[in-house]
């Protein structure tokens, strides 16, 4: 019974993290949710290693960009999406968009 209350008091309390970071997240906007230095650094990092999923996760996450790695897909595969959803971001935070 002591193991059942705690695990419901922990779900309850990330329960409730997570929804105060969602609606922090909404509240913002997704791009806003990350500033220019981060969404920059996360796509500097994808075009140092373009064959890196880990790096392309990273740039997915900030910029929104979905992305469905398979066994025949190459991270390289996704340059000009990433590079575009990353635009988008740092434009909609005010930043200058990449090169």
């Amino acid at each position: 019974m002591k193991y059942l209350l705690l695990f419901l008091s922990i779900a309850t309390l990330s329960a409730c993290q997570s929804a105060y970071e969602l609606q922090s997240a909404s509240t913002k906007g997704l791009a806003n949710s990350y500033s220019c230095g981060q969404i920059n650094a996360a796509f500097a990092a994808y075009e140092a290693d373009k064959t890196s999923f880990m790096a392309l996760k990273e740039i997915a996450v900030v910029s929104g960009l979905e992305v469905k790695p398979t066994a025949a897909t190459e991270a390289s595969s996704y340059y000009e999406s990433a590079k575009a959803a990353a635009n988008i971001a740092l434009i909609v935070q005010g930043c200058p968009p990449r090169d």
